[in-house]
């Protein structure tokens, strides 16, 4: 099992990163949808926006990370 995991280390991908990106950003509206029972963000609270900006701000942070650490693997 780990020498599967340290083949794949070593081939850099930065496709992966952003894949698992725009999948929580669909399951943050997917989330939200469901919390504000409407799928039109026009009807959502503001609470729900915040949250929702927090939410992604965080998944751009650990995107960031991601990208950063596949970046210094390659060097």
């Amino acid at each position: 099992m780990q020498a599967a995991q340290n083949r794949r280390r070593r081939r850099v991908s930065y496709a992966v990163p952003f894949l698992y990106e725009g999948l929580e950003v669909l399951l943050i509206l997917i989330v939200i949808t469901i919390f504000e029972g409407s799928p039109q963000m026009g009807e959502w609270s503001v609470f729900s926006y915040a949250i929702g900006t927090i939410w992604f701000l965080y998944t751009l942070y650990k995107l960031g990370k991601v990208l950063s650490r596949e970046s210094d693997f390659q060097r």
